[in-house]
Formats: C-alpha cells, structure tokens, sequence
C-alpha cells in the first residue's frame, strides 16, 4: 500500500549546527512592498506627465516666472481653487503690504510741462495751444484726488500731470499717483486719464487670449506705432473672466447679461458699462469683452455696498496686490489704474475720487498688471514710460507680439 509522504522543509544549519526552518517573508511585507512600487510608479508617471504638460508653458513664456507658469498650468488643468488658496496664503503671508510708512517712489511724473493748478485743484493743458489745438474739441483732466492720508501730505499726490506725446498741441494723457487708504501708506497708486476726443481706442487679442480671431498676432502694427499714446494690459482670461468676447462684431465666446462690459465701436470710441442695460448687442459694438461684474457702478462701490460683486477665480478681493481697472467718467472720458498694493474697495475708492461712474476690473498679479504711456522721437518712434516704477519687465510688451490682450489709445 502506498502512503503519501509530505515534502520536508527546506532547513539550513544554524550557527550552533543545529537544522533551522528557513524564513518566509511576511504578507504585510510583501504588499508594503507591493504598495511602495505602485506609489513609486504613479510618482514616476504623473512627473512625466507633468513635464510633457509644462513644457509648452516654458517654451511659449514671454519671462513670465515659474511661479506664473505653474499658476497658469494649474488653473489649465483644473486646479483653480487650489492655486487661489495658494495666491491668498502668499499674498497673505508673504508679499505682505506693509502697513504704515511712506512711498519710496515720487508722485511726479517728470512731464513735457510742468502742470499749472487750476482753480478746482487739477491740471490744465498746456497754456499755449496752437491755433489747430484751439479748435480741436477736447476735455479737461479730473480735479486732483485728495489723499486718504490726512497727515505728511506728499508733493504732486493726487496732481494730474500731462504726459505722452500731444495731439495737435493738446495733451491727451494725463497721470497722476496718490495713496489709495490710510492704512498702507507706503503704496501710491498709478492712474492714467485718457481724452476720449483726443484719443481712440483699439483693442488687440493676444495670440493665446481670449482665443478667437488674431488678426495681429498680439502686437500692434507698426505702421500705428506714431500714434499710440499709451495701452494697458487687458482682462482675465477668459475661462475665470465670467463673461463674453465679441470681435469684430461677431460672437466667440457667449456674452452674458448683466456683467460688466468694455465695448469699443466703429469710430474707437470705449465704453465701460453693464451688458444688455448701458451697451446692447443692437449698438455699434465692433469689440466687446466682459470680465466680472461692475466694481463700480453709478459712482458707488460695488464692493462696499455688498450687493453681489465677486472678484472672481483667484485671490480674494480683500488681499493687497497688484490690480488694475478701467473706468468711464460723467463726460466719456476713460481712467485707467494699475498698480501694487490695492485691494478691491481700496481701488475701487480710488476711481471714484477720480470721476468714476462705471468701471470694470481688468487683470491682477504682479506679471500681468502693466500700464504704459509713449512720447516719439523725431522719426516717429515711440518711447515707453511706465506707469508705475514697478511693472515688471520691459516697456514694449503690448507693441509686440504678446499672448494676452491689450488696451491701445492712439491719437484721434
């Protein structure tokens, strides 16, 4: 009869001499080491991922830092709320607006002419126009904007100065710089006031944003460059602007009803308003572009006033950094601000002391916020100025060819 026999185990002498039974590695081991490889392989796949994604932000940067590459990247691949937290966290702990102190910049423009007051406390244009400039239809510059800060009242704050080449003798930009709150006095904020009878307004897509049309690839056409006064960086993008686009009279993106809108027509003539109760589809709209709702609107504070008014998809309206907004005054004539160190009622106070009726918020961050104004050589050629000491980068950005859209004033 045959009997079934077990296999020994396998045994291997021990120190002593005596046979040993020769040790299994442990289930938990084996899977610890299980679950380490497909952490390690995951980590492995998403880092190629990652650069494979990331490769065209770096190769189509414009000198945007990584930390702007990997806002944008991230808001690309749906981390939006992720890289607003992490805006909040920054500019809350880090990039801190100090609070107290005084400006290291001037409020002084250096201008063509030094600005002559006038009776309400503005600037006047020049006191000497030619007999074309006599007759040209013009407007005067806003009285100047008194500084929140009551005490150590700084030389030219809140003065508008003329600035930019002249338009048939007249001055058709004017700037001025002032505190924007009592409580970060350090920080002067950077406006810009356009003549809408001396100056019109054109609009150039970069060639990424908003999308649609891109006639010009993002650069202004040179044969335009003698007459550009000055432009400014446009909106959000339009995936966080919260609103529509409409070139060259025809729709690309859905507007929507309600949110406030920069339209310029046939003539270039900007206005800045609500869509659909202060500028219709049924207008001369030859661009339209929404971003947000209106932060001001019949010279009152949306922001104050809390009814509704939301900053948007990145950092809070409460944190001081760099923003920048465009707005219309009683006349038609346009204010633009861009500057460090602003919040959103701060700013919004700011145009309002400057005449402002309506104004809609244009982009943030210390990369995107740029305002520029030009004087001309003899030739022609346009020579930058910022408006703002701290704009990041060179002076030429919106005549070039640049990836996101952009404000232009040029001479009437």
């Amino acid at each position: 009869m045959t009997s079934s026999t077990t296999a020994p185990e396998t045994t291997e002498p021990s120190p002593s001499g005596e046979p040993r039974h020769k040790a299994r590695p442990s289930t938990a081991r084996f899977w610890l080491r299980r679950i380490v490889a497909i952490v390690l392989g995951l980590i492995i796949v998403s880092g190629i991922w990652f650069v494979a994604t990331f490769v065209p932000y770096v190769r189509d940067s414009q000198g945007e830092p990584t930390s702007v590459l990997l806002a944008t990247w991230g808001r690309d691949h749906g981390l939006g709320s992720a890289v607003a937290a992490a805006e909040d966290f920054y500019y809350a702990h880090f990039d801190t607006t100090p609070v107290g102190g005084k400006p290291t910049e001037s409020a002084n423009f250096g201008a063509d002419t030094n600005p002559t007051p006038s009776a309400t406390g503005g600037s006047v244009p020049s006191p000497s126009p030619t007999a074309t400039a006599a007759a040209r239809a013009h407007l005067n510059p806003p009285p100047a904007l008194v500084s929140p800060v009551k005490d150590g009242a700084l030389q030219d704050e809140g003065v508008w100065q003329p600035v930019a080449s002249k338009v048939d003798g007249l001055h058709a930009i004017y700037a001025t710089r002032v505190r924007p709150d009592a409580i970060h006095t350090s920080v002067l904020a950077s406006l810009m006031w356009i003549d809408t009878k001396l100056a019109k307004s054109m609009y150039v897509p970069g060639y990424l944003e908003p999308g649609g049309p891109n006639p010009y690839n993002g650069a202004l056409p040179q044969k335009l460059w003698p007459d550009v006064l000055a432009n400014t960086n446009g909106a959000f993008r339009i995936q966080d602007s919260q609103g529509g686009y409409i070139y060259n009279g025809k729709q690309v993106v859905n507007m929507v009803d309600g949110q406030a809108t920069l339209a310029i027509d046939s003539k270039g003539h900007m206005t800045v308003g609500k869509w659909g109760r202060d500028i219709s589809p049924n207008s001369d709209v030859v661009v339209a572009r929404q971003n947000l709702a209106l932060i001001i609107d019949h010279g009152q504070s949306r922001v104050k006033s809390g009814d509704g008014f939301r900053w948007g998809a990145t950092t809070h309206g409460e944190s001081a950094a760099w923003r920048s907004a465009i707005g219309e005054r009683a006349d038609g004539s346009l204010v633009y601000i861009g500057s460090p160190g602003l919040t959103a009622q701060a700013m919004a106070d700011t145009l309002i002391s400057a005449g402002v009726q309506r104004a809609m918020v244009l982009d943030m961050n210390n990369w995107w916020v740029a305002g520029f104004y030009f004087k001309h050589d003899a030739s022609g050629q346009p020579l930058c100025h910022k408006l703002d000491p701290n704009i990041q980068e060179g002076c030429d950005r919106f005549l070039n060819r640049y990836k996101r859209d952009s404000l232009q004033f040029l001479a009437n």
